[in-house]
């Protein structure tokens, strides 16, 4: 991923709270700064640096007359041991097989530090945290990122 400076980051963080979207975003990084990164880099950054889009607001919608039926998940596979202080290990990364109600993709994730959790994508692109149990060092959520970009560039929807 290209590294953005401080001031591109003021941009972003303008851009954002102007309601721009990821892809608007993004080709306004390649276009006024110079910097070219895929959509999921992008939605990454702002996860990254705690940026949201600013959403105008929506009436909430009607709660369905019955509830739904939990989706069935993958199991999340075995977990390695947690890796010793200062040293990141690969986070076991699954895809559900039926997604989340208003998901366009979610799955579960194990990092090496005992860190678990259930994250999704909505239709819009949005990157959220569905249960999280525990809190990931920067590195292992850099190493989660890789981990679902290859899963998705290998069609893994």
């Amino acid at each position: 991923m290209n590294k953005v400076t401080a001031e591109q980051l003021d941009m972003v963080r303008a851009w954002a709270a102007a309601g721009v979207d990821l892809n608007g975003i993004q080709k306004n990084l390649a276009a006024e700064c110079g910097v070219h990164m895929t959509y999921m880099d992008v939605r990454f950054l702002l996860l990254d640096y705690g940026i949201e889009i600013a959403v105008p607001s929506v009436a909430p919608a009607p709660e369905p007359a019955e509830p739904a039926a939990q989706p069935a998940v993958e199991p999340v596979e075995a977990v390695p041991a947690p890796a010793p202080a200062g040293q990141v290990g690969k986070p076991v990364v699954t895809l559900d097989e039926l997604m989340l109600p208003g998901t366009l993709i979610s799955g579960k994730v194990q990092f090496s530090s005992g860190t678990k959790g259930g994250w999704q994508i909505d239709q819009l692109g949005r990157f959220s945290w569905n249960s999280l149990e525990g809190q990931p060092t920067p590195e292992e959520l850099q190493a989660f990122q890789f981990e679902l970009t290859q899963i998705l560039s290998r069609g893994g929807m």
